[in-house]
């Protein structure tokens, strides 16, 4: 899975997923969150190279708005984005034209260890700029052995639409951070319906059964989210993507999730002001990462069932 354009939706963040996800990730620091009207135009940079050779490789960029303003943001067109290694350049090309994501060549990958550097030349607010970002492969942390889904409703509770999900794997020994997504069907979930964690309760271990997240489909999700939002039905196929990314990322990620909670403006497009980016060469915000992916996928048999059956029947 790569970044889609569902990224730059815009955030209905739900209370219960911010409070699993600052419950997993261990981090105990108070996060201060300085706003700020936008004075001038930022370039946002949404970039991610995995090392999966079925992923298609993208960069999105676009330009920022103000933090109090509900508007959609514009995208940048026209400009020239590169990622190199030091020894071979790829050149992404604008697809499809004036959207503002750029896409890789076909079959690009990146490996662990490996340092990438993006570079961007766009003009953004009118004027010319150039913008680079450089980013490690981390080594691969957690494998996804497994994934299922467990139907969590209670009518009586008003959450006939809750399931959770958990997954079977191993984590490698040493302090990690991860960046997890998921898909269903052929429908991304954006960034804002993600979270990012560290190994801190399961470092170095099997992991068998561990409650990763929820999905609490409504009809207000659907509308605002399409596809990843729906009603789970008999057939629908939900993938989950476990990235393994450095502590500068964690740290950025962390630092959006804090500023969007309650928000309704798009997560990417108003960065607070103390929030890190690796992007540099001018006004710029936004985060280029190249991280290595370990997935696994479950198709839904029937959408009611009250327990994991991988519990009960093993890996199939």
């Amino acid at each position: 899975m790569s970044i889609s354009k569902s990224i730059l939706a815009r955030p209905g963040f739900l209370a219960g997923l911010c409070l699993c996800l600052l419950a997993l990730s261990g981090c105990n620091e108070e996060i201060e969150v300085h706003t700020r009207s936008m004075d001038r135009t930022y370039l946002v940079v949404e970039a991610m190279l995995t090392d999966c050779a079925d992923d298609t490789q993208r960069v999105l960029l676009t330009e920022s708005v103000d933090y109090f303003e509900e508007e959609t943001p514009p995208v940048v067109s026209g400009a020239r984005v590169t990622v190199s290694d030091g020894a071979d350049s790829w050149l992404f090309t604008e697809t499809p034209a004036g959207s503002g994501c750029y896409v890789g060549p076909e079959g690009l990958c990146g490996v662990p260890g490996v340092t990438y550097k993006l570079s961007i030349d766009a003009v953004v607010g009118g004027s010319a700029g150039h913008y680079e970002a450089v980013s490690k492969m981390e080594q691969p942390g957690f494998r996804v052995d497994a994934v299922d889904y467990m139907y969590a409703g209670n009518a009586t509770m008003k959450l006939d639409s809750l399931w959770t999900i958990a997954v079977w794997g191993e984590d490698k020994p040493g302090a990690d951070y991860y960046y997890i997504s998921a898909q269903l069907n052929d429908a991304v979930f954006p960034i804002e319906l993600s979270l990012a964690m560290d190994d801190k309760y399961f470092d170095g271990q099997k992991v068998i059964c561990f409650p990763i997240t929820t999905l609490y489909q409504t009809s207000a999700m659907y509308e605002q989210y399409g596809e990843v939002g729906k009603y789970l039905e008999t057939g629908d196929v939900f993938t989950l993507n476990v990235y393994s990314v450095p502590e500068e990322y964690f740290q950025f990620y962390m630092g959006f999730v804090s500023s969007s909670v309650g928000s309704s403006i798009p997560m990417m497009q108003s960065q607070p002001a103390n929030c890190p980016t690796n992007v540099t060469g001018g006004d710029a915000v936004g985060f280029f990462l190249a991280c290595p992916v370990s997935s696994a996928s479950v198709t839904i048999e029937d959408p009611l069932r009250p327990y994991y059956k991988k519990l009960f029947g093993g890996f199939r």
